[in-house]
C-alpha cells in the first residue's frame, strides 16, 4: 500500500490576502493554508458527506476531460446503496455546491487548477479516513 503525506491545510489569518486566484496556497516548502471563507465551505462540504453517508463508503475517482477542461469525478458509496458523485473541475476560480443542492446526489466543485484538484483530493482521501471510509 502506498501512503502519500502533505501537510495539513491550515486557515489564512484573517486579512492575509493571497495575490493568485487559488484554493489553496500551496508554497513550495511551507503548509498549505486556505481562506476562511472556503474552510468554512469544505466544512460544510465535509459535513454533507458524513451526514449523507454513514458507515463504510467506497471511494472512486475518474479522472477525465470535459471539453478543454480537467475534471475528476469522484463516486462515494456508502451502505445500501446511498451514493454521492461529485465533479471538480478545474475552471479558474473556486465554487462550491449552495447548501440546497447538497440535497441532491451530484454535486460540482470548480477549483483554478491542476495543483488545487490534487491537494483537495489528498484532503478528502485525509478526511474520509477520518470518518472510516474505505478507498478503492
Amino acid at each position: 500500500m502506498m501512503t502519500l503525506k502533505y501537510p495539513e491545510p491550515v486557515v489564512r489569518p484573517h486579512g492575509q490576502v493571497c495575490r493568485e486566484p487559488s484554493l489553496f496556497t500551496l508554497p513550495p516548502q511551507g503548509v498549505a493554508t486556505l481562506s476562511e471563507t472556503d474552510a468554512r465551505r469544505l466544512e460544510t462540504f465535509c459535513a454533507a458527506i458524513r451526514d449523507r453517508l454513514l458507515g463504510p463508503v467506497q471511494l472512486t475517482a475518474h479522472p477525465h476531460r470535459i471539453g478543454s477542461r480537467t475534471s475528476v469525478a469522484l463516486h462515494l458509496e456508502g451502505r445500501l446503496g446511498r451514493c454521492i458523485d461529485v465533479l471538480i473541475s478545474v475552471t479558474g476560480s473556486t465554487l462550491w455546491p449552495q447548501p440546497e443542492e447538497y440535497d441532491h446526489p451530484r454535486w460540482y466543485v470548480t477549483v483554478p487548477d491542476a495543483a488545487d484538484v490534487v491537494y483537495l483530493l489528498l484532503h478528502l482521501s485525509e478526511l474520509c479516513e477520518r470518518f472510516r471510509v474505505t478507498k478503492f
